[in-house]
């Protein structure tokens, strides 16, 4: 790679994602490319604001300026490479990802329709389903009534960050979670470790990378303590979703849920086309997914890396403090 080579990187949404932007500058560093790491959020007092080289405000993702506003700064800042890192702009982004491909800028994103899929709990059922991969059985309100068959899971059909997630004890509970929980959408529950997958699929439709993370403890919706468990089944069973993601258009970082019975047998839950809050841990023992997105932008070969990275490799996140004045970046 030369070493002039210069790119400007632009994060939606920058949030708490300070481990994520340090990686990609950890990566621009090691790979000889100059530029800066720029970062938009809603709320200016989000830490991951702080740790970019700039961040500016924009207005919220539902607003009709979002996609205008976003090309006006990605333009203004020479932006190459842009990637969003939560799930509520993710449709917007891919489809409009020509409107900024037109302008030079390489939205780092999924195809529509796996943005789609992963957004609709029924559509990531109905995916898993179609390509013969175990995933709970969902129910209608009538079936979970008569069946008689608790404990049930209900979460919002549309929901991310474990929001509204319940687990259904009695009919009772169902009656009133069933009003409570906003679009609900009730599953059979499975008891068993749950385990978050990071899958790297190229611009070619190759999967380069599958990272298997215990969920050892979760807080706020986002995993606090994980780690890397290079399982034969678990890695045979995300090489074919990730197989099936690609077909469909998937594009970069994808993490995907899954529940492990004691029997070993996985029943996949969710899909999140972007950066996983467990991701730094795949980043840390050797996986270069800031590295190779950078290399894929550029049209470079993507570095090879060896095999069974990072097996038993342990990640305990923590609060870290970011102070500011209060004019600063305001």
């Amino acid at each position: 790679m030369k070493k002039n080579d210069k790119l400007n990187i632009l994060f939606t949404n920058v949030g708490r994602r300070v481990s994520v932007i340090h990686a990609f500058k950890e990566a621009m560093t090691r790979l000889g490319v100059s530029g800066q790491i720029l970062g938009v959020d809603a709320n200016p007092l989000s830490p991951a604001y702080y740790v970019t080289d700039q961040s500016f405000p924009i207005c919220h993702i539902s607003n009709e300026e979002y996609i205008p506003a976003l090309l006006d700064i990605c333009r203004r800042e020479e932006v190459q490479i842009l990637i969003s890192l939560i799930d509520t702009d993710l449709l917007k982004l891919a489809e409009n990802r020509k409107l900024f491909s037109n302008h030079g800028i390489f939205v780092v994103i999924s195809s529509p329709e796996v943005i789609r899929l992963a957004r609709n709990k029924v559509l990531t059922a109905n995916f898993f389903k179609e390509n013969e991969i175990p995933t709970p059985r969902i129910l209608s309100y009538a079936e979970a009534w008569q069946e008689n068959c608790f404990p049930l899971f209900i979460k919002p059909l549309d929901g991310s960050a474990s929001n509204f997630v319940f687990r259904i004890e009695s009919h009772r509970c169902l009656e009133f979670l069933y009003q409570y929980v906003p679009n609900p959408l009730v599953q059979e529950y499975i008891p068993g470790q749950e385990v978050t997958l990071d899958l790297f699929i190229d611009l070619k439709g190759k999967v380069r990378a599958v990272v298997p993370r215990k969920r050892l403890e979760v807080r706020a919706g986002e995993v606090s303590k994980s780690q890397i468990v290079l399982d034969a089944k678990i890695l045979a069973d995300g090489q074919r979703v990730a197989a099936a993601l690609a077909k469909r258009g998937g594009i970069g970082v994808i993490n995907v849920q899954a529940i492990y019975t004691t029997e070993g047998e996985g029943k996949f839950i969710e899909i999140n086309p972007r950066f996983g809050g467990g991701s730094p841990l795949s980043i840390k023992a050797g996986y270069p997914f800031p590295q190779w997105i950078i290399e894929m932008v550029l049209g470079k070969d993507l570095a090879s890396i060896p095999g069974n990275l990072g097996d038993g490799l342990t990640m305990l996140r923590y609060d870290e403090a970011i102070f500011i004045q209060h004019d600063e970046k305001a």
